[in-house]
């Protein structure tokens, strides 16, 4: 399993982990230089909790993030905080910023995103 594979989304969204505070909306992730190339991963949160990770970019997202692909990567598995990457440029957020904003904190008290290891 590789960060952003089928396998790994699969894994990740039904992973059962605690929910982000009532975050609901979809967030599009793309990321450049990995293995793959160019990668963009659709995530559906329903009330704090991801219900959906798959492939591709879902037209009409409520936010979009981008980062490296290696920066993602340990952003998500919680060995990068995603609020000094923001800061510093290094990941980016369009959209709905209110849905970052709300999403930003729950995901640092968690640590992770829930991804599987």
């Amino acid at each position: 399993m590789s960060f952003l594979d089928d396998e790994f989304l699969s894994a990740w969204a039904d992973a059962g982990h605690e929910p982000l505070g009532g975050v609901s909306g979809t967030v599009v992730m793309k990321t450049s230089g990995g293995p793959e190339g160019k990668v963009a991963v659709s995530l559906i949160f329903e009330s704090g909790v991801l219900r959906s990770a798959s492939a591709g970019a879902t037209r009409g997202a409520d936010l979009t993030l981008e980062a490296p692909w290696q920066l993602a990567a340990d952003v998500v598995r919680g060995d990068a905080d995603p609020a000094q990457h923001y800061m510093a440029g290094d990941l980016k957020a369009s959209g709905d910023m209110a849905l970052w904003l709300e999403l930003l904190p729950a995901w640092r008290a968690a640590g992770a995103l829930g991804a599987p290891a």
